[in-house]
């Protein structure tokens, strides 16, 4: 027989420790229960502001996913303190059923404090139970009747706790099918933690929890408590977050689809812009040959006859507007096919040395008698430290100073035209620039030009009002000049006032070259009319037009050459073996076999041979495509050299004597 006294102290001492936990369990549900609120604002607040960004919702459920975890936690600790409880109750109804069996004799006020025990835990279980949270509802395992439900548990499912008592506990999920997946999920393993599904409320409105179901002894009986934490806004939280995901992840696959469409027309753009770079360049060499090979024949027919004492005055003249005009439309369609190159970056610089003042004579004396017809005065001004002799792409200086003197006095009726040329130490970042830099002014008295038009005057094709009213030149000159000004490394720009004038300004580094030789810059004085050597010179001349041909003969025979014809590249290759040419005139565009065919056959020939190369015919390109010419093509197929149509017997002469080493013998002044 066990001493009361001792079991009564052990019982004592038990029941303090085991109310030390309640306390603290208590204050933990008061923590939980502030949090709880806390966090349904929290929830409840990201519901009403719907339009977060996913970012912020992935953060709210992260915290939501932490408080959780500290619930499951407390959670824990209630049912593990329900346990020892429950645990202890059974202890003494076993006790009891025990002392009864075995026939010992109980004493009538330890019977009592037993029973009373019992009722004690009894009505602290229900206390704990009814300051919870969690619902907690306590079933029959044999009916599955509820026999005890707390107060939370008819908050929750917006019902009278007492309203639940004997209702099946089945009715209380949702979806029947649900908790019959839950029942054998707690028959095989006896005990479920924090399962997740849906009770019904008494709106029939789904309730998202999470449901531990424990077995548990009362009054001799083994009941099984369940016990439910609402999740519903974590829930509804997390549904936002995966139709948010969805539907990010639907507009990732729609925007990749549209990136694949316009990546898709981007490329059909591209090859469309190809293909049309590639017929305006077809179109634009094939036109260029179809003008200049006609044109080639007016201006050097043209030439010829202005050699010929016996016209008249007025034939004279005649001729002489031919020619201006034919080389106003050979400027035309030089713009256009220089614009092209441009705009395919196809377009080098060709610096050599050159005498500045040269240049700039040239231009004056090209529009001085332009301005003396309008009674315009026309003055040019080179300060004295401009160093005479430059390194620069002569060319395109001369071109850019024409078009912007041209210009000038095209929209200039009356005053004058200035030009001034100093050099200047340009200032950058208020940083001087090492290289000094070439600085040039063509300034006008004409009729100026708006601000809305300078705005866009340095663009292709764009006239001005007063350029489209004199309806002369095809708006390019400008844009050209500008671009030939920043390919030398310069910049371009303009000030204008309508009625009062417009100053155009453009400034190139330069290199000086004070050791520059004037022996360097030579000009042919005269016209030539004859050779300074006895030797007779073969000239086989491929071209398919008649006209050309005879041009070139024209040229030619009077100086003493031995000229022969060919219209094709495979006549000019039979011609070549059988008459031995000094120099072939090779037209690229021919019938048959054209002239990069045509020479290349010839040098094969002369290399199977071992033909020295002293000995080898010079071949000339002839050429009226400039568009798509590129001068190491030639070279690879043998030629020497090459002349763009229309040329003029100087040049003609110029080639010949840079490939024959010849001397000529010009007409005196």
């Amino acid at each position: 027989m066990n001493n009361p006294n001792v079991s009564e102290e052990i019982s004592t001492k038990a029941w303090q420790a085991l109310q030390q936990e309640v306390k603290g369990l208590r204050m933990q549900v008061s923590r939980l229960q502030m949090e709880n609120s806390d966090l349904e604002n929290s929830l409840l607040t990201a519901i009403e502001h719907g339009d977060l960004v996913e970012s912020e919702l992935l953060d709210v459920n992260k915290r939501l996913k932490s408080e959780i975890v500290e619930r499951k936690m407390a959670q824990a600790t209630l049912q593990s303190i329900l346990e020892i409880v429950y645990r202890d109750k059974s202890d003494l109804e076993i006790m009891l059923a025990t002392t009864t069996e075995h026939g010992d004799a109980i004493e009538y006020e330890q019977y009592n404090r037993a029973v009373e025990t019992m009722r004690q835990s009894e009505e602290q279980f229900r206390a704990i139970a009814e300051s919870t949270s969690m619902a907690m509802i306590v079933s029959r395992l044999s009916d599955g009747a509820i026999s005890y439900a707390n107060t939370s548990a008819g908050t929750m499912l917006q019902s009278e706790s007492h309203e639940l008592i004997q209702r099946s506990i089945k009715s209380i999920y949702y979806l029947p099918s649900e908790w019959e997946i839950l029942e054998q999920q707690f028959s095989q393993q006896q005990r479920v933690r924090d399962y997740e599904i849906r009770l019904r409320k008494a709106t029939k409105e789904p309730l998202w929890v999470l449901a531990s179901l424990h077995l548990l002894w009362l009054k001799g009986e083994q009941v099984l408590l369940s016990t439910f934490y609402d999740i519903t806004v974590l829930k509804k939280t997390e549904i936002a977050l995966r139709e948010s995901e969805s539907k990010l992840r639907k507009q990732a696959i729609d925007l990749e689809q549209r990136v694949e469409e316009r990546t898709c027309d981007l490329k059909l753009a591209k090859e469309a812009a190809e293909a049309a770079n590639l017929s305006k360049a077809a179109f634009l060499a094939n036109m260029s040959h179809e003008l200049r090979t006609p044109l080639n024949a007016i201006l050097g027919f043209a030439q010829l006859m202005l050699y010929d004492q016996e016209l008249n005055e007025q034939h004279q003249t005649d001729l002489q507007t031919i020619c201006n005009s034919g080389n106003h439309l050979l400027t035309m369609i030089n713009d256009i096919l220089e614009m092209s190159k441009l705009e395919a970056g196809s377009v080098l610089l060709h610096e050599k040395e050159c005498s500045l003042y040269d240049i700039v004579d040239t231009a004056r004396d090209m529009l001085s008698l332009k301005a003396q017809e309008k009674g315009l005065s026309f003055d040019v001004i080179i300060q004295p430290d401009v160093p005479p002799y430059i390194y620069t792409d002569e060319g395109k200086l001369r071109q850019i100073l024409i078009n912007l003197i041209g210009n000038a006095i095209k929209f200039t009726d009356t005053g004058r035209i200035l030009v001034r040329v100093d050099i200047r130490n340009l200032s950058k970042d208020n940083q001087e620039i090492t290289d000094r830099c070439l600085y040039f002014e063509v300034e006008d008295t004409g009729v100026g030009i708006s601000e809305v038009e300078v705005l866009n005057l340095f663009q292709p094709f764009v006239q001005t009002d007063s350029g489209k009213r004199s309806h002369e030149g095809t708006g390019l000159g400008l844009s050209i000049s500008h671009n030939y000004v920043r390919l030398m490394g310069g910049v371009m720009d303009v000030t204008s006032k309508v009625c009062e004038g417009s100053t155009f300004r453009f400034y190139i580094p330069v290199k000086s070259l004070d050791l520059f030789s004037l022996d360097s810059q030579t000009k042919l004085p005269n016209r030539v009319i004859g050779i300074e050597t006895n030797q007779v010179y073969r000239i086989l001349i491929a071209e398919d037009m008649r006209l050309n041909r005879q041009l070139l003969t024209r040229i030619l025979m009077p100086l003493g050459f031995e000229v022969r014809e060919v219209s094709n590249g495979q006549e000019a290759i039979a011609a070549w073996q059988d008459w031995s040419p000094h120099l072939i005139w090779m037209d690229i565009r021919m019938p048959i076999l054209n002239g990069k065919e045509a020479a290349s056959t010839i040098r094969e020939i002369e290399s199977i041979k071992n033909i020295s190369q002293s000995q080898k015919v010079r071949i000339i390109a002839l050429t009226a495509s400039l568009i798509d010419l590129r001068e190491e093509d030639l070279f690879i197929h043998g030629f020497d050299g090459f002349l763009a149509k229309p040329f003029t017997e100087d040049k003609v002469f110029a080639r010949m004597s840079e490939h024959l080493n010849l001397k000529y013998i010009y007409s005196k002044q």
